[in-house]
């Protein structure tokens, strides 16, 4: 049987154990979410596309995207953490820190714990946990989701699913409009079929090649434009 305990305050966070292999078809987060495997391993499947995660990685689950997940126990025992975002809280987050271009590396729903993740998701824990002020909390979570996206693995938590593809691919090329794009690895981020997303955008009047020449000659301008009083 799988055990879940909650602890709620401005944001929530879950423990969930299980002492037996447990598969739950057709997961779909409401809101965006990131997990820790503390003890054995987690399996996502989405569509064709198959991630391990140990508890070496931070697993990235965006909104609205239909998943099944594996929890495998490890000596009997499976247990993770589970953290949910809230839109306002990103929103913020992109309002005030995504002018900056980080190198946009995900391309599944494993990044790596670096020292400074791994810092600071036990600290965003503890403050929810603890049941710190709703100000401390989001101010944890806000140096979280800063070292994620400086580490280049934020994407996935970025992207507004309720708009038009075309608009979800614009957005992920504006992470870091100087990188090598592909369909294959925009797709893989989307969690769609490469001639899913072809097939979609192409609905939607749009390509994948003109909406990064787009974007990134709107950066382009932006970069050569003089200051204000100039």
């Amino acid at each position: 049987m799988e055990s879940i305990h909650f602890q709620h305050n401005a944001l929530t966070a879950a423990e969930i154990t299980t002492r037996r292999l447990c598969r739950l078809h057709r997961v779909r987060l409401f809101s965006p979410a990131l997990c820790r495997v503390k003890r054995g391993s987690k399996v996502i499947v989405q569509g064709e596309s198959r991630v391990l995660a140990t508890p070496q990685q931070l697993i990235v689950l965006p909104a609205d995207v239909e998943l099944e997940v594996i929890n495998q126990p490890e000596n009997g025992l499976f247990c993770s953490d589970l953290l949910s975002l809230t839109p306002e809280l990103l929103t913020r987050f992109k309002t005030r820190y995504l002018s900056e271009s980080p190198p946009g590396r995900l391309t599944s729903l494993c990044a790596p714990v670096t020292t400074e993740l791994a810092f600071m998701w036990q600290s965003v824990l503890q403050a929810v946990r603890e049941g710190l002020s709703v100000a401390l909390q989001q101010h944890q979570t806000m140096g979280l989701l800063l070292a994620l996206y400086e580490a280049g693995y934020a994407g996935p938590l970025l992207v507004e699913r309720q708009q038009d593809l075309s608009a979800q691919v614009r957005q992920l090329i504006m992470l870091s409009p100087a990188q090598a794009w592909s369909v294959s690895r925009v797709a893989k981020m989307l969690f769609l079929g490469e001639s899913t997303l072809r097939r979609r955008l192409q609905q939607e009047s749009q390509s994948f090649r003109q909406i990064v020449e787009e974007v990134r000659m709107a950066h382009a301008r932006a970069s050569c434009r003089p200051p204000r009083g100039q």
